[in-house]
């Protein structure tokens, strides 16, 4: 196996990473802006380095957020409203506003902390998703190593 037959396989396994967290977020329902997963992304460069980036906030679809006694920002609240605008589900009552209602889940947020940071839900597993694609890269490069120790034994007749 040659160091390009290396770095396919690296950059097979890493997108396999990138399908198994898409298919949380979406088992999940934590796909609501499709923000995260449109956001996942392979990069490699010509040294044969690859690597997957994606939003710094996909670590709080992982362990959640826990309670800040901090202010709410504007960020925050513009986020929350391009999810609440997304989700169906979470939709104001006929007397407040979606910002209103922005505001009152951003400040359950910094009281509470999520439901994820609280243990009421489950949240992705990036080590999970690095284990169920490990297994499948050890398999493919196990069988292009036998395959070039195969094709490049040679045994010499005396």
């Amino acid at each position: 196996m040659n160091a390009l037959d290396f770095n396919n396989a690296y950059r097979e396994f890493l997108n396999d990473v990138k399908d198994n967290l898409i298919a949380q977020l979406k088992s999940q329902g934590r796909d609501a802006t499709g923000y995260a997963a449109n956001s996942l992304r392979v990069v490699a460069n010509q040294k044969l380095e690859a690597e997957l980036r994606g939003p710094k906030y996909l670590q709080y679809l992982q362990t959640g957020v826990g309670a800040k006694p901090k202010s709410i920002g504007t960020k925050f609240i513009n986020n929350l409203i391009r999810w609440i605008t997304a989700k169906p589900s979470v939709q104001p009552n006929p007397k407040q506003t979606i910002k209103q209602l922005a505001f009152a889940i951003g400040k359950s947020i910094v009281k509470n902390g999520t439901k994820i940071y609280q243990g009421k839900q489950k949240g992705i597993s990036i080590s999970q998703a690095i284990k169920e694609s490990r297994t499948k890269l050890m398999k493919e490069m196990g069988q292009k190593m036998r395959i070039d120790f195969t094709n490049g034994l040679k045994v010499k007749r005396r």
